[in-house]
């Protein structure tokens, strides 16, 4: 039996990637996003679908949809997860930009507009998560390398 029997919840276990043809009229998350993956905990499964359904927003904000006080809330995601809750929400929010960015032409601020960010804050979010701007990521994605900007 391993020393440490616990495995974190990861995002990545429970992000199930873009529906199949987002469309133009998108205009929340859960219009782009498939249905979560189940992880096996209720609390976790519950959580994700919230992220899922209303995008970008303070974890305490998700801490009072689901009805809990906001130390136990972080408290809890950071035994189940490994990481808090603040952290887990923004790695769930760079999944879904990156697919976005990769996979639809929407302009970014669009994308921004789908995952609840403000108009300036998605390309700010996305360079500190990316270290890339979102325009060096699609070009990178699509035709193999960044492309330069003015050239």
């Amino acid at each position: 039996m391993p020393d440490n029997p616990f495995t974190p919840i990861k995002p990545t276990e429970l992000y199930n990637g873009l529906v199949d043809y987002p469309s133009e009229n998108s205009t929340k998350l859960s219009d782009v996003i498939r249905e979560n993956k189940t992880s096996g905990n209720n609390y976790i499964d519950l959580f994700a679908n919230k992220v899922r359904l209303n995008g970008k927003r303070q974890a305490s904000d998700y801490a009072k949809l689901l009805g809990a006080d906001f130390r136990h809330f972080d408290g809890a995601m950071r035994c189940m997860t490994g990481m808090s809750a603040h952290v887990w929400i923004n790695e769930y929010l760079r999944l879904a930009a990156c697919d976005l960015v990769e996979h639809t032409n929407f302009n970014f601020k669009t994308i921004g507009k789908i995952l609840g960010f403000s108009q300036s804050s998605f390309s700010q979010f996305f360079r500190a998560y990316q270290k890339m701007q979102p325009w060096e990521y699609r070009s990178l994605k699509r035709y193999g390398r960044k492309q330069h900007f003015f050239s």
